[in-house]
């Protein structure tokens, strides 16, 4: 009778025990959910604040709004840090979607809008996403850009195997240009690298105090 009664309860205390742990990997994972949904949060008020700042009058109310949605959720799709991307931003455009690129000698690039894309690899990517370009009207979208920029990034970044720096090389310079270089073991220009850092930077420390209450 002992031994029955001792294995009904050990039965018992054994499910609890099951069901404790079940309920405690749900709060676990509840809580993981909870955390990443507070750093996405956290992160959209990044992305606002910087738009805000670097953008001033470049851009209305309504589409800074569209943007920094735009951002926030392709820096998840990509787990990528939203601030990378800005930085670009400020690098090439300084927040400005309708900027055309020009050389030096004055003539233009062929790069346009906030991340300065060209025709050519912008139409290439937008075909995956079904985004079709008619005109260099459309990638100066300022949605529509970001979209593509942060999706060449990341083949860039793929590309060169994580290496976040060749691909911000090659982002600025082109991945042929790259790859000869890595190629003959020659160094890679690093002033375009160093100029992203510099403003990522930035962007990481005028975030540390979010205000909340605007």
């Amino acid at each position: 009778m002992g031994f029955v009664y001792f294995g009904y309860h050990y039965y018992q205390n054994t499910k609890k025990i099951e069901t404790l742990n079940t309920e405690i990997e749900g709060l676990i994972e509840k809580n993981q959910e909870l955390e990443k949904y507070g750093e996405w949060t956290l992160d959209y008020f990044k992305i606002d604040k910087a738009l805000t700042k670097m953008a001033e009058n470049k851009i209305s109310k309504e589409t800074r709004i569209k943007l920094t949605e735009k951002i926030w959720q392709i820096s998840g799709l990509y787990d990528i840090d939203p601030l990378l991307i800005l930085a670009i931003v400020s690098q090439e455009s300084r927040g400005n979607p309708t900027i055309r690129g020009r050389y030096q000698s004055g003539a233009e690039s062929g790069a346009y809008g906030l991340m300065q894309l060209k025709m050519e690899t912008a139409a290439s990517l937008g075909k995956k996403f079904g985004i079709i370009l008619e005109s260099e009207e459309d990638l100066m979208r300022p949605e529509v850009n970001v979209v593509l920029g942060t999706a060449y990034l990341m083949r860039l970044i793929g590309r060169y195997q994580g290496n976040v720096k060749a691909a911000l090389i090659a982002y600025n310079i082109g991945h042929g240009k790259v790859d000869r270089l890595l190629a003959s073991g020659k160094d890679l220009p690093t002033k375009y690298y160093e100029g992203i850092i510099s403003r990522y930077r930035t962007l990481v420390s005028d975030s540390i105090f979010l205000d909340f209450t605007r």
